[in-house]
């Protein structure tokens, strides 16, 4: 190869590797489709960022009913990780989703957030017992000198998210007061 070849490909590499990783966030926004999900109080305790709003999406703490049961199998296969999970999202009015199930199986169809959740030691199912899931991005932020009003709805639990989805992946587009 010639030095000029080099160059090129030198030139081509980090451009495909900026596409390739804008690619997945752009074809969700552009052909996901657009849901509103609740969010429940959150305090934030990082200073360094910019303005923005913590969050804690509804979805993301579930009780055992919610528990697909071969996800509870596959608990007691381990004794510590982080499994790949599902929400299986159904429509509760208009725009406005809730959870449906939590599985360790991609849905073949509907509606679904892939995420990951975490279990630490022995694991006994409690019927008492929450469980959470990291399915969404925890920070939105916004324009300079707003977030402040807005991290007061999400500690109240006053805000909804717009987020576009498509096939798990997920893209936070808005938050907006219920």
């Amino acid at each position: 190869m010639n030095k000029r070849n080099l160059f090129l490909v030198a030139l081509i590499i980090p451009i495909i590797l900026l596409f390739a990783m804008t690619w997945k966030p752009l074809y969700t926004l552009n052909t996901g489709k657009t849901i509103t999900l609740e969010t429940v109080p959150v305090d934030p305790r990082d200073i360094l960022y910019g303005d923005y709003v913590s969050l804690q999406f509804a979805i993301e703490e579930f009780s055992k009913e919610l528990l697909d049961p071969a996800l509870i199998k596959e608990f007691s296969k381990h004794q510590t990780g982080k499994l790949t999970v599902y929400a299986v999202l159904k429509q509760e009015d208009g725009d406005l989703y809730g959870l449906k199930t939590v599985t360790h199986q991609k849905p073949n169809d509907g509606l679904f957030l892939k995420g990951d959740m975490y279990y630490y030691g022995e694991h006994t199912i409690d019927d008492n017992q929450m469980y959470y899931a990291n399915f969404l991005p925890d920070r939105f932020y916004v324009a300079e000198n707003t977030g402040m009003q807005l991290e007061d709805l999400s500690r109240q639990g006053q805000l909804l998210a717009k987020i576009k989805v498509r096939d798990g992946f997920a893209v936070l587009e808005n938050v907006q007061p219920k």
